[in-house]
């Protein structure tokens, strides 16, 4: 397994992963955990950007706030359902201590990658 590069260590799942992703999404404990902390979670300041994910899959302009006082991204839930071969070990464990219960994801957040996309990682501004 390639380790995937991390835009920092702090946070929750500020990965960068390739556009190779999983054929469908794992939808499974830790899946449904990121799902209903980042339900929960407070969004924060709007930024003028945008993160491209390597498949194509674009973020919002917002970091978000989770109720254990980290933040993440929009992109959490669809970095846990089609590139969990690529989450960092540290990464999984930070999502398995979380105590929010869970929930099932709808279609917005798994945000499905773009087929065919032969991208790389763009950040918008």
């Amino acid at each position: 397994m390639e380790v995937t590069p991390m835009i920092t260590d702090q946070g929750i799942l500020y990965i960068e992963p390739s556009a190779t992703t999983s054929a469908e999404p794992v939808i499974d404990e830790l899946t449904r955990k990121m799902v209903a902390a980042y339900r929960k979670g407070q969004s924060g300041p709007r930024y003028r950007g945008m993160h491209v994910c390597a498949c194509g899959v674009f973020s919002d302009n917002t970091d978000y706030t989770l109720p254990n006082g980290e933040q993440t991204n929009s992109l959490c839930v669809h970095y846990m359902a089609f590139h969990r071969d690529e989450v960092p070990e540290a990464q999984l464990r930070k999502v398995a201590a979380l105590d929010c219960g869970e929930e099932e994801p709808n279609e917005n957040e798994l945000s499905a990658p773009k087929r065919g996309h032969e991208g790389g990682r763009r950040t918008f501004r």
